[in-house]
């Protein structure tokens, strides 16, 4: 939701403190100026009564103090995010939870799962409310805009792989029928290439969906379960002890996987891979020839690629995975001289 000066915000409070609801209800009602509209404030004094109010009545944000009679601290934000999940009438509103105490741990945790934003009460004044309402609905309107577009990939993903594959199907199957030597083979070829294409195009559509949860993910281990998926032949694997990073675990799968195939098409069976730390985010590099400066933009474009049998979509679907969480992703010189491939902007375990 945008907020303009002619808007009537509709908040509820869930706030058991009667102290507490009235300094909040003052500066909501009071303390607008140009750039926070009139709002009304509806307080309740339990989180029962709260999801018993939002079935009955339109509202634009949440104010719960996660201090109520029944729970405590990030257990009520779970119970009213839960309650909401099963509600089939209630539509996801943007979360900022209230309470007493200076914990950043719970305040990032708290957030992690779904709020957006955290206010230490006695930091609290009408500027502070304000700008924190603001940028909760901006946050929560990108974060439903993200939402619809995941919905839409995910139903043109749904239209690859089943009303492109039926029929592809049905050619596979025919072509062995085909008596000629001559066109047969070459017919055959090109049909297994549209899968190959199908494939990628479906991951492509599925990985670019804007990651919603990570959770922190081992490289090391990781990396190992990709190199049991990739052909190795000679090549060699060495990752950083203890890189963990916040990801979604398969998605990121995706994406090693594709870059150590990449490599190993481009460089041969004998190519060094590393993967290792940066200090906000790690690298995958390479012992290889490298890749040109001129290239380099232009390698993560769907389509582009230097192998006559490959699709051209790994790569991108690289970019894309990364894009999805976050993340930047540039290309430049390993220490071997091979590419390097850095994704900065990541969340790290310390």
């Amino acid at each position: 939701m945008s907020i303009g000066v002619s808007d009537t915000l509709r908040i509820l409070l869930i706030e058991d403190n009667p102290g507490d609801a009235t300094l909040f209800e003052h500066h909501l009602t009071t303390d607008g100026g140009d750039t926070f509209p009139p709002a009304t404030v509806t307080h309740v004094e339990s989180l029962d009564a709260g999801i018993e109010t939002l079935t009955s009545a339109d509202f634009e944000l949440v104010l719960l103090d996660l201090g109520l009679p029944g729970s405590t601290g990030l257990d009520t934000l779970e119970r009213y995010l839960e309650a909401v999940d099963d509600a089939d009438t209630l539509s996801p509103l943007p979360v900022i939870v209230l309470t007493g105490l200076k914990d950043d741990a719970t305040a990032v945790e708290a957030i992690e799962r779904g709020a957006q934003d955290y206010l230490v009460k006695d930091d609290v004044d009408g500027d502070v409310l304000h700008r924190t309402i603001r940028y909760a609905l901006e946050r929560h309107r990108q974060e439903q805009k993200l939402r619809r577009q995941n919905e839409r990939l995910e139903r043109f993903a749904h239209v690859v792989s089943h009303d492109l594959r039926n029929p592809l199907g049905v050619a596979q199957g025919r072509v062995e029928l085909i008596d000629d030597e001559e066109h047969a083979p070459i017919v055959a070829k090109n049909l297994d290439r549209m899968e190959a294409i199908i494939d990628d195009v479906l991951t492509l559509a599925r990985e670019g969906q804007a990651v919603e949860e990570t959770e922190p993910v081992d490289l090391e281990v990781l990396a190992t379960n990709c190199w049991a998926n990739v052909e190795t032949a000679g090549a060699e694997l060495s990752v950083d002890d203890g890189l963990v990073v916040h990801a979604d675990e398969g998605r990121l799968q995706q994406l090693l996987e594709n870059l150590l195939r990449n490599s190993i098409e481009h460089v041969g069976d004998d190519v060094a891979i590393t993967i290792g730390a940066l200090s906000d985010g790690f690298y995958v590099a390479d012992d290889g020839p490298g890749i040109d400066p001129d290239n380099r933009e232009e390698i993560f474009e769907a389509g582009y690629t230097t192998n006559p049998d490959g699709t051209g979509f790994g790569l991108n679907i690289v970019e894309e995975i990364a894009t999805a969480h976050g993340w930047d992703v540039a290309i430049t010189d390993s220490e071997r001289g091979g590419a390097r491939f850095e994704f900065t902007g990541v969340r790290r375990e310390a």
